[in-house]
């Protein structure tokens, strides 16, 4: 006779400038440092993908739309439509309710909230996901400011007949003449210069190859 699990989960919701909740999916409150997590009722048992290294640890939870909360007003969904999820932090415990030790899985910000009916599903993404995205410039040969904006320099009221710029520097220079403001980078070689190889006339002294 195999014997019954003494573990569940909880799951402390911080919202900026707002109440915490704490929920669990136990059928009873749970005391722990000093909380109580209020049974939450959750459609899905919250599943938190965690790996080793930097590997993104993520997971979700379901839940009725009414957090149960001791000390204040539920959140509502026209709160939630608002914004009042956003910059918010949910971490999930693992926790054993007969002896009480209670181990963190997984701490992260809140992305994507669905809302279907009277259950909401929150997904979080671990600290790792703020390395999986882009910052700062991207190298290419074509121009990466919007044709009109600030670094562009142009004004699109001057160009009333639907110009629309290919972001290429040849563009720029023959089209627009507006080389000045050119946001990429021409003169980035690629892969089609390393499958050409060497020309028998090409300069072999370190020069630049667009002189």
């Amino acid at each position: 006779m195999s014997e019954v699990t003494t573990f569940c989960s909880l799951w402390k919701l911080e919202i900026p400038a707002r109440d915490t909740f704490f929920l669990t999916n136990h059928d009873e409150p749970i005391l722990y440092d000093g909380e109580s997590y209020l049974p939450s009722h959750a459609a899905d048992a919250a599943r938190a993908d965690i790996r080793a290294g930097l590997a993104v640890d993520s997971g979700g939870i379901q839940t009725y739309l009414a957090f149960p909360n001791l000390s204040g007003p539920n959140l509502s969904a026209q709160d939630i439509r608002g914004g009042a999820l956003d910059g918010a932090q949910l971490s999930q415990y693992r926790h054993d309710w007969r002896s009480g030790e209670t181990q963190l899985l997984s701490k992260g910000r809140v992305g994507e909230v669905t809302l279907s009916d009277e259950n909401i599903s929150i997904e979080w993404l671990g600290q790792a996901s703020l390395l999986d995205r882009s910052t700062g410039r991207v190298f290419s040969r074509q121009c990466d400011a919007s044709f009109g904006d600030m670094r562009c320099g142009l004004n699109r009221a001057d160009f009333p007949d639907g110009t629309v710029c290919p972001r290429s520097f040849a563009a720029c220079r023959d089209q627009f003449a507006n080389t000045v403001n050119f946001r990429g980078f021409p003169y980035l070689l690629g892969d089609d210069a390393l499958a050409a190889g060497l020309r028998e006339n090409d300069s072999r002294d370190g020069s630049s190859r667009f002189r």
